[in-house]
Parts: C-alpha cells; structure tokens; sequence
C-alpha cells in the first residue's frame, strides 16, 4: 500500500480563520465563538498497523470479487484505506475489521456495476480463486495437486453467496454478526449458507 495513504492520517493544518484553537469570523478577524470540535483523527502509527495486519485479506478478498484482477484489487483495497483515514475513529475501532470488508466490498461492486451496463447483484459476483496459492504449488506434489484442483472444483460448484461467507468465515476469521455486517445477510442467514456450504464439502470430500 502506498506511503501516501497513511500520510491522511496526518493531522490537517488550521484552516483559515481558526488560530490557536479559537474560531475566528473570516471578514473580521474576531473570535466567533468555541471551535467545534473534529472528529477524532488516526495517527499514521495506527493506519500503517492496520494496513500491515489487514491489507492481505483484503487484497485476497477483493481479487477473488474481481474473477483475479489484481491491479483492480489494489484500487479497492487503496480506496478503503483511503476512506478509513477520513472516518471518525471513535465510531468504528470497535468493529474495524467487519467494517473494512464491508468498505471494500461496497467498491468492488461498484467497480463491477461501472464495467457492465446492467447492474451486478452482489450474490452473482464469483469469488472463487483462479489461481493456487503460490507456495502450495511449489511444495505440492502431483498427487495432492490433483487433490487440491477436486477440492477447488467442490468449491466452484458451491452458490457465489456460500463462497464468500465461506471465505469470510474461514480466512478472515469473522463472526456470523460481522459477515452479516459485511454482505447484508441476516444472521440466520449467515448460517444457513454457511452450514450448506460446509456440508456440500464433506459430501464432496467424501467421494475423492
């Protein structure tokens, strides 16, 4: 991720007519009152901690939303970030993790719907990964390489929606109230397409 991005966490100088704290009347130079009060900023400390500790889910998350571009990927991922730096700290530490896969989501399907004529719903949206980890493949041998591509073909014929509360559930390590956060699911929801998704794998696995 870009040195800029951490850089708007940045306090923001005074703005004209603001000196010392005090608000000041532009055409008179005289106070005009108590200074409202900005939202909490995020010190570049703490945006650079996030990026080291999310920025790989999301890149990973957004690739496979993206059908494998990686450059597109890196946008949303960089605009999240971006959007992060300008939100009210206060009202998000909480829950920043669900709320960076929802922000980045959101400007995946936007990136989609500004490709295609027609709009995109979000469950077609295929995040199935084309492409196997590259440390997989190198350490694999020809036998579990054929095992992994089964495996990778039982996730395939899983519904985009269970592929993306799988992922959300297995590789960021969400809770059923964050992934329905995330997608707009309930949370009963979240479980039914988990719990199938799951048991279509055991099924599947079962067989090879």
């Amino acid at each position: 991720m870009p040195d800029h991005v951490a850089q708007h966490a940045q306090d923001d100088p005074p703005h004209v007519g603001e000196v010392a704290g005090v608000q000041t009347d532009d055409s008179t130079g005289k106070p005009a009152g108590p200074a409202a009060k900005s939202p909490p900023h995020w010190s570049s400390d703490e945006i650079g901690l996030l990026i080291s500790r999310y920025e790989r889910q999301l890149l990973a998350y957004a690739c496979r939303m993206l059908n494998g571009d990686w450059p597109a990927a890196q946008d949303a991922v960089q605009e999240t970030f971006l959007r992060l730096c300008r939100e009210d700290r206060s009202k998000i530490i909480a829950r920043i993790q669900p709320w960076l896969f929802a922000v980045c989501r959101s400007r995946v399907i936007d990136m989609q719907r500004t490709r295609h004529s027609h709009p995109v719903d979000a469950a077609e949206i295929s995040v199935a990964d084309p492409h196997p980890d590259a440390t997989t493949a190198a350490i694999a041998a020809e036998q579990s390489q054929q095992r992994h591509s089964r495996l990778a073909a039982l996730l395939d014929q899983l519904s985009p929606r269970q592929q993306e509360v799988l992922r959300l559930r297995m590789q960021a390590g969400l809770s059923y109230r964050e992934i329905a956060d995330v997608t707009g699911l309930t949370v009963s929801n979240v479980g039914f397409h988990l719990h199938a998704a799951v048991r279509c794998l055991k099924d599947g696995v079962a067989t090879i």
